[in-house]
């Protein structure tokens, strides 16, 4: 017995006894928690989409499943949901919306110095945060040794610091203990009632990093985003977003789908002529690779639904005689930003606007209208299907990352 054995009948059963008892009583009932991240949306009401199904399936089979019976998610109780024709929307509860909000506002107000002469805070603090949080997006450790910490930091803070300003990692390695985000291990409690000297510090190789409260709540591909963006636009809105992102470890962040580059070591297997011209088979090298497994049978929905003609521009076009399209992610499935494989998250687009849309070249303005990053194109309505849902959180998410890259693109 699975979710398979659901119906829409016993969905709204479950719904209608969750009106009854109260969300409280209904979620201790059946030993379930709040909803993390879906939720089932119905006649204006907002349900915890796993404890739903797991009520459900006992009014379809007798055997009611608790939380710990099954997994929740995109891949299960989500997909199941929506193929049974319920809307499931992303959400936050009351105590991680705060949660994200404090984050944010202790990132907006770090005690930061600001040189004689010179009114623009210092760099240094955002700068060792944005390396901080790109080591919790590749999931390492999150305290970093001293040693580690002045290595890499310090030429950051060399590039991307103030002109003229002195690159002294220690001081953020140290202060931003006051932003309530960090903490300092292994310094002797003899030297912590102030700052310690850097001969301590080289001597003692103390180790800093993000609190496990901090590290937990960036754990989430959105929120970790709008830390990103409040870091850069806080303090470092003049900075080159891409070099600093690819410098600092953000790579990832400066395209929505990963578009891969060429390899550095390919070429051609056969030599050059006289003229220069590749001559031979290509190349040939083993490779194993970690691949992220697509559900093809969404693809082909989406790209049915649509008739295969790209959302963005209208076009259709066709290849050996057949219309080709492409399933676009809106936001990417891969490391960092971890988005699900469901329809919601689904464009029907044309190779070119496949491109711009992954490479952050256009997005969708809060109207439902694409438009240029650049505000080289006429804007234009996304097409959208009635049959094809697509969840707003995800076109928000693709809309930051455009805005963290163009710092100068204004959306309301």
């Amino acid at each position: 017995m699975g979710l398979g054995d659901i119906k829409y009948e016993d969905i709204v059963a479950a719904t209608e006894e969750f009106r009854h008892l109260g969300r409280d009583n209904f979620l201790q009932t059946y030993g379930f928690g709040r909803a993390k991240s879906y939720e089932l949306v119905l006649d204006g009401f907002r349900y915890d989409s796993k404890a739903i199904a797991g009520v459900a399936h006992g009014h379809a089979t007798g055997h009611f499943l608790s939380a710990g019976d099954f997994s929740g998610g995109a891949a299960t109780v989500a997909r199941r949901l929506r193929e049974l024709g319920f809307v499931v929307e992303t959400g936050e509860t009351g105590e991680t919306s705060r949660n994200r909000a404090a984050l944010l506002e202790r990132l907006r107000a770090l005690r930061v110095s600001r040189g004689p002469g010179n009114p623009a805070p210092s760099r240094h603090q955002p700068l060792s945060l944005l390396w901080a949080i790109s080591r919790q997006a590749d999931e390492q450790p999150r305290m970093t040794p001293w040693p580690q910490f002045r290595d890499v930091v310090g030429p950051l803070l060399v590039e991307f610091g103030l002109p003229n300003a002195k690159a002294t990692p220690e001081y953020p390695f140290w202060h931003l203990r006051s932003s309530g985000l960090w903490e300092v291990q292994g310094v002797p409690t003899e030297s912590a009632q102030a700052m310690p000297k850097k001969s301590i510090l080289d001597a003692h190789h103390p180790q800093a990093g993000l609190t496990k409260k901090t590290a937990d709540l960036l754990r989430d591909p959105v929120v970790r985003l709008d830390a990103i963006a409040t870091i850069c636009d806080t303090y470092l809105e003049d900075l080159d977003r891409q070099t600093l992102f690819e410098r600092v470890g953000l790579g990832g962040y400066t395209t929505a789908g990963g578009l891969l580059s060429p390899s550095d070591d390919a070429s051609s297997g056969g030599g050059v002529d006289e003229y220069g011209r590749a001559t031979g088979p290509a190349s040939r090298r083993d490779e194993i690779r970690s691949v992220i497994v697509r559900d093809e049978a969404l693809a082909r929905k989406v790209k049915e639904l649509e008739g295969d003609r790209c959302q963005i521009c209208g076009t259709v076009l066709r290849y050996l005689n057949r219309p080709y399209s492409e399933a676009a992610h809106i936001r990417g499935l891969g490391r960092p930003h971890h988005g699900p494989d469901e329809l919601q998250n689904l464009l029907c687009l044309c190779a070119n606007c496949h491109v711009l849309f992954d490479g952050l070249e256009i997005y969708v303005d809060p109207d439902g209208l694409v438009r240029g990053t650049r505000n080289s194109r006429e804007p234009r309505p996304l097409r959208r299907d009635p049959r094809h849902p697509i969840d707003e959180a995800h076109i928000g998410y693709h809309r930051n990352l455009c805005t963290i890259n163009s710092p100068r693109l204004a959306i309301d």
